[in-house]
């Protein structure tokens, strides 16, 4: 059985999920939903087809910044119960435009770096999934 995952992220930050994406499959992870190739959905259709992909995964990974459904996405998955990685490439991110508590959930493993390494990622993911 697939190891299953979300990432959540801005649309114009498609490229570098689809990168992370692609490295995770070459380690046994499936993404629950490639939202990126989505361009003609309906958006109440996407929606719906976004959460119910948060709601599918093991875990849900989130590259900050994110876009404005990247919050409801976290917020889903910690209603859930699924673990939650985040990333910030800075400290600065993580306060802009305010502090956002959620970020310091108990269910939240936060990962601030200038890039996100997949070594430190493939380490913080679920084991026995």
């Amino acid at each position: 059985m697939a190891k299953l995952f979300y990432l959540a992220t801005r649309i114009d930050r498609a490229d570098e999920a689809n990168s992370i994406s692609v490295a995770l499959n070459s380690h046994g992870w499936e993404r629950t939903l490639n939202w990126s190739a989505q361009e003609n959905a309906i958006h109440s259709e996407l929606a719906v087809a976004e959460l119910l992909a948060v709601a599918a995964a093991d875990v849900l990974i989130v590259m900050l910044p994110g876009g404005f459904g990247t919050h409801v996405e976290i917020g889903a998955a910690l209603a859930l119960n699924k673990p939650v990685i985040l990333h910030a490439p800075d400290q600065k991110t993580l306060q802009t435009p305010y502090p956002c508590i959620f970020h310091f959930h108990p269910g939240i493993k936060l990962l601030v770096s200038e890039t996100l390494d997949i070594n430190e990622l493939l380490s913080c993911l679920p084991s026995g999934v």
